[in-house]
């Protein structure tokens, strides 16, 4: 990819933490008495999955340039958990309604913060193994990203539990090599499981777990919304011209009541995207935990003592 065409631009990062559930939530109540939603829990060592989330964004990003959208009732929890970091910006949603309206949340106030930066964004329930190899991974994406900024990368990784419950990807042309990783266009994505058996090596074909971490220039991402879900776009730009005044939280509060429909996965929302592109997420355990034998399973393979007494597993 020529490197002539790379333009450095304020980089933001967006963390996302009103993602869907599964059997893990079950584990917190065995565990503590109560539900606590898994990007607040400590499963390992003495960071919840927020906190592991937090520092690996700000090692690209200054602290300063980070949007962590969070439901309001868990507002407090966040906020405890800070532990001396730079909070960035803390966005609260009266109620979570699907990572497509918490993205564009955040875009919302970054079209008015810094509307030309380029956006990292982050799920925050995600294990991953090492980071120093995912964070270059997610760097590279970054300089992919400055070179074809009229492209959306999303990063793709096997799951390290061995589950293909992932979207499939069908990879189109090669577009290029940015510091020895391949960059490879979209023909399809699928939200359709995938059996074990479906697996060729031979084929153009990969069956991949999206990570749903995805780097895009902010103007990328919010035209695309503007595109395909204009009804929904009317009502961020209500909410836009309202921030910073004295009825910006009346404001919001109207804008879900009316963004209720608009429940789209993010993927459904990247397969509309004209120009997608992948790398792969190559010699890190990743997993986007699904049950609690899954939490065991990833820790034993790294060598960790689980943080919960592992009878509730």
């Amino acid at each position: 990819m020529p490197t002539a065409q790379r333009q450095q631009l304020p980089l933001w990062s967006v963390i996302l933490t009103g993602e869907e559930q599964h059997g893990v939530p079950l584990l917190s109540t065995q565990w503590l008495g109560y539900n606590k939603p898994t990007p607040f829990c400590t499963f390992v060592g003495s960071r919840s999955m927020l906190q592991h989330t937090w520092d690996r964004a700000d090692q690209l990003s200054h602290p300063n340039c980070k949007i962590t959208v969070v439901q309001k009732s868990y507002l407090h929890e966040a906020c405890t958990q800070l532990g001396g970091r730079v909070p960035g910006i803390i966005m609260t949603e009266p109620q979570h309604q699907s990572m497509v309206v918490s993205l564009f949340l955040a875009l919302t106030y970054l079209q008015v913060k810094d509307p030309h930066s380029l956006v990292v964004a982050y799920p925050s329930d995600h294990f991953v193994y090492p980071e120093d190899l995912f964070l270059r991974t997610v760097q590279r994406i970054i300089w992919a990203t400055e070179e074809s900024a009229d492209h959306i990368f999303i990063l793709e990784a096997a799951e390290s539990n061995d589950q293909h419950s992932g979207c499939s990807v069908v990879l189109d042309n090669q577009l290029g090599w940015i510091h020895g990783t391949p960059v490879y266009g979209v023909k399809d994505l699928s939200q359709e499981p995938v059996p074990h058996e479906a697996e060729n090596p031979f084929s153009q074909t990969h069956y991949l777990s999206t990570t749903s971490i995805l780097v895009a220039k902010s103007e990328i991402l919010w035209n695309l919304g503007w595109h395909y879900h204009p009804q929904m776009m009317e009502t961020f730009d209500e909410l836009q011209d309202a921030i910073g005044t004295s009825y910006e939280r009346t404001v919001l509060e109207k804008t879900f009541q009316k963004l209720k429909l608009y429940d789209a996965s993010l993927l459904s929302l990247l397969q509309l995207a004209p120009n997608l592109a992948i790398i792969e997420l190559e010699h890190v355990r990743w997993s986007h935990w699904r049950e609690p034998g899954h939490v065991l399973e990833d820790l034993a393979g790294i060598g960790k003592q689980p943080a919960f007494p592992i009878e509730y597993a």
